[in-house]
């Protein structure tokens, strides 16, 4: 009986938790109003730029070009290194 007790007390902790979660929830989401009623866009227009947006290149589109251990020297101490051309 002991061992019957110890699994029906993670069992029946769950699914209260389980329970609380869905209640809760429901009670968030009661208080919600819901953006649109129709479906992922509002109209053709939308849906166009939405396409637009997606197609165009982004900010990074082209990397900055890495110039390695040099040009973080360069950054640092703001000159040259010694030895090189100019």
């Amino acid at each position: 009986m002991k061992v019957l007790a110890w699994l029906a007390f993670p069992v029946i902790a769950t699914i209260l938790a389980m329970c609380w979660v869905g209640w809760v929830s429901s009670q968030r989401s009661r208080g919600r109003a819901h953006r649109r009623s129709g479906g992922a866009f509002a109209s053709v227009d939308e849906f166009s730029r939405f396409r637009q947006a997606l197609a165009a290149p982004g900010p990074r589109a082209t990397p900055v070009r890495r110039t390695g251990l040099k040009g973080l020297l360069d950054r640092i101490t703001g000159t040259k290194i010694a030895g090189q051309g100019s």
